[in-house]
């Protein structure tokens, strides 16, 4: 799983659109099983977000990808991982 790391723009295409440009994915430190995944400590975090801060960014989303091919829906637990972002 990762953290993206962008800006909101208008997006001309709709009225009131709003889009959002991904600019950068931050990895943090994790525990990857075959039920899901499991951040551990992050000591950087703090400081990518100063990093993103300076770049005029900010944590736009999170994302993960998934061998289970069959399971294409998130638990409850990775729902709330994902809000925590």
């Amino acid at each position: 799983m990762g953290y993206l790391y962008g800006y909101y723009s208008e997006d001309p295409n709709f009225p009131d659109g709003v889009r959002v440009n991904v600019e950068a994915i931050y990895e943090p430190p994790q525990m990857g099983g075959s039920d899901g995944v499991t951040p551990l400590d992050d000591p950087f975090r703090s400081k990518v977000d100063i990093i993103a801060e300076g770049l005029s960014l900010e944590r736009v989303g999170h994302i993960f990808t998934t061998l289970n091919k069959e399971k294409v829906f998130m638990t409850p637990e990775q729902l709330r991982q994902c809000a925590d972002a």
